[in-house]
């Protein structure tokens, strides 16, 4: 009888996310399961701004986010 060892690979795919508040596009590695939540969420900004900073797992995405609330506070000087 063969054994065989098989991996389960993550359903990751790259994408290309808009940001509306900073009128940029992005390329981003993201899962499937982020993808429902940026649909669920209505777009990838409120996405970033509604989900909580232990949740979005990415520094690049911490650093999004904190870029679109600095926008959003102060945007003549942004």
């Amino acid at each position: 009888m063969k054994y065989r060892i098989e991996t389960a690979k993550p359903n990751i795919y790259k994408k290309v996310l808009k940001s509306e508040i900073l009128n940029k596009q992005f390329k981003l590695w993201i899962t499937m399961k982020t993808r429902k939540c940026i649909m669920k969420a209505g777009s990838f900004d409120n996405y970033l701004l509604t989900t909580k900073p232990n949740k979005i797992g990415s520094k690049f995405g911490l650093h999004l986010r904190d870029l679109i609330k600095q926008k959003e506070k102060d945007p003549e000087n942004f």
